[in-house]
């Protein structure tokens, strides 16, 4: 009863103004002359013409809300899609990597990739495994496509790599078909050198480059690229080789860390 009377309180000028024009109305069917009919008329016409425009405002209203729940819905429904599309990637990504890992006889750590750092003097990655994990400074950072880099600084839970496409990064290579022998560094760009090639070494586009063994942080047989071109070194006895890396750098999200380094890779 209080929540009636409340309601009546705080709707009594409407109700006021609704019980007033009932009356009038009620006066005005009573009486027939023609002055009155024409009024009755009018009335009519305009009662009607208003309850029509406000139930056009009513279902506007509606459709309002209605078209409002439906963009709500298919923004959820967008994200759920962009969710699950994510989640097949990533389940992409990591049975590729359980199969490299259970081909491998390599003791691998995985690690998520949490940060990078590019700023054209330093190239390096921060990833999500460190000292609990097993993971220690130079241990080799791959994925199954390739060499990544190497681990220079540990935390507990966190490392930062340094990457193959760093100025400061060097690492012992070969031509996997020829076994010519090599240094692969990073000079600019998206690709690497391999340096170090006696002239007219038997190196041929879409060479396989990988990683020799005559390293203690490498193992050999690690791919690190493919053969681009090759150019002499004016008046030297040496020749660069361009390598395409493997590992699209752009796109890294999970890595290994190799913790134990045999003679070479099965």
């Amino acid at each position: 009863m209080a929540r009636l009377n409340e309601w009546v309180l705080l709707r009594r000028d409407t109700l006021a103004f609704a019980l007033a024009m009932i009356v009038s109305v009620a006066l005005l069917l009573s009486n027939d002359n023609s002055q009155v009919r024409a009024l009755r008329v009018w009335t009519l016409d305009g009662f009607g013409f208003l309850l029509d425009r406000l139930g056009t405002f009513k279902r506007l209203e509606h459709l309002e809300a209605e078209n409002r729940a439906l963009r709500r819905r298919n923004a959820e429904l967008m994200l759920e899609t962009a969710r699950l599309y994510e989640a097949g990637l990533e389940n992409e990504r990591l049975r590729r990597m359980l199969a490299f890992k259970a081909e491998s006889e390599l003791s691998l750590v995985p690690a998520k990739v949490v940060g990078h750092q590019n700023n054209g003097l330093i190239n390096a990655m921060l990833i999500g495994a460190g000292e609990r994990d097993g993971v220690r400074k130079d241990q080799a950072v791959v994925t199954a496509e390739g060499l990544v880099g190497r681990v220079f600084a540990v935390g507990k839970h966190y490392a930062t790599t340094q990457l193959l496409l760093d100025r400061n990064f060097r690492a012992s290579a070969m031509v996997q078909r020829s076994r010519v022998n090599g240094i692969v560094r990073w000079q600019g760009g998206d690709h690497v050198v391999l340096g170090e090639v006696p002239r007219r070494s038997d190196v041929q586009v879409g060479d396989r480059v990988v990683t020799s063994g005559l390293s203690t942080i490498f193992p050999a047989g690690l791919e690190i690229g493919t053969v681009i071109r090759s150019a002499d070194q004016e008046n030297g006895m040496f020749m660069d080789i361009e390598v395409r890396p493997s590992v699209d750098f752009s796109k890294l999200e999970e890595v290994f860390v190799i913790q134990t380094r045999p003679t070479s890779l099965p």
